[in-house]
């Protein structure tokens, strides 16, 4: 997907991808890219304005929340063997 951040539409369209992780990360493009303030402050309120888009937001956020779950459930359940050979391949 090619993000155009002249373009509010644009900015929603990518943000659709990811709700989750692209709400957080417009402040960090305001922050980083003054010069397109304009743009991602309209795209801001369009999705604050939008009960579909908050919808959506909120489903994104809650399945992130049970996969973290699912993963951290995982994790428990695997043995001090398995755990170690995954920090080695990590290491490597």
């Amino acid at each position: 997907m090619l993000l155009n951040l002249n373009d509010p539409t644009s900015i929603v369209a990518w943000w659709r991808v990811c709700p989750e992780r692209h709400d957080g990360y417009l402040e960090v493009l305001l922050a980083n890219r003054p010069q397109f303030a304009t743009a991602i402050r309209t795209a801001q309120r369009q999705i604050a304005m939008s009960a579909d888009l908050q919808a959506l937001l909120a489903k994104s956020m809650q399945e992130r929340r049970e996969q973290q779950k699912r993963d951290a459930e995982r994790v428990g359940s695997r043995s001090s063997l398995e755990l170690r050979w995954q920090e080695l391949a990590m290491a490597a």
